[in-house]
């Protein structure tokens, strides 16, 4: 069995959607909890600027360039029936197959919540299937899962 992996380069959209979501959470928190003290304000210290705004900024940008979108292939296998209930087994933990084509899988969460926060982290898996590869459209940290778990015949 031969296993190759490819990334794309950094998204630029999902970086932007990251910190948005990023920015948000904490700034919004920071705001109830200072409206909930009695004084409304954007900043809870003069030096808090480091916390509300570069670390949502580094924070989109280091985790968009680790987790990165790729393409995982799988070619020269024996079975591929065996191959593809693997692989059904490993996604199907926490994810949901949508509509079935001829070879065509596409995975989304399971969980409403998790659905929600897919449109910032966009984490769906779509996995292609023909006789003589499977190709496996998803993040980086998912594939390298997949990948030593189909290499080290782990399906825990």
């Amino acid at each position: 069995m031969k296993i190759e992996k490819t990334f794309y380069k950094i998204s630029l959209q999902e970086t932007f959607l990251l910190l948005g979501l990023m920015l948000i959470l904490f700034n919004g928190l920071i705001f109830t909890y200072t409206l909930i003290t009695g004084n409304p304000r954007l900043l809870i210290y003069d030096s808090s600027w480091i916390l509300q705004f570069v670390f949502p900024i580094l924070y989109s940008i280091i985790m968009t360039s680790i987790n990165r979108n790729g393409v995982l292939k799988i070619t020269s296998f024996n079975n591929a029936t065996a191959l593809i209930e693997k692989i059904e087994l490993l996604v199907r933990k926490r994810y949901i197959r949508l509509d079935s084509e001829t070879g065509n899988f596409e995975y989304m969460k399971k969980t409403k919540w998790a659905r929600f926060f897919n449109y910032f982290f966009r984490e769906n898996i779509r996995m292609k299937i023909t006789e003589e590869e499977i190709v496996i459209f998803a993040k980086k940290n998912l594939l390298d899962s997949i990948e030593m778990k189909i290499k080290y015949n782990r399906m825990n």
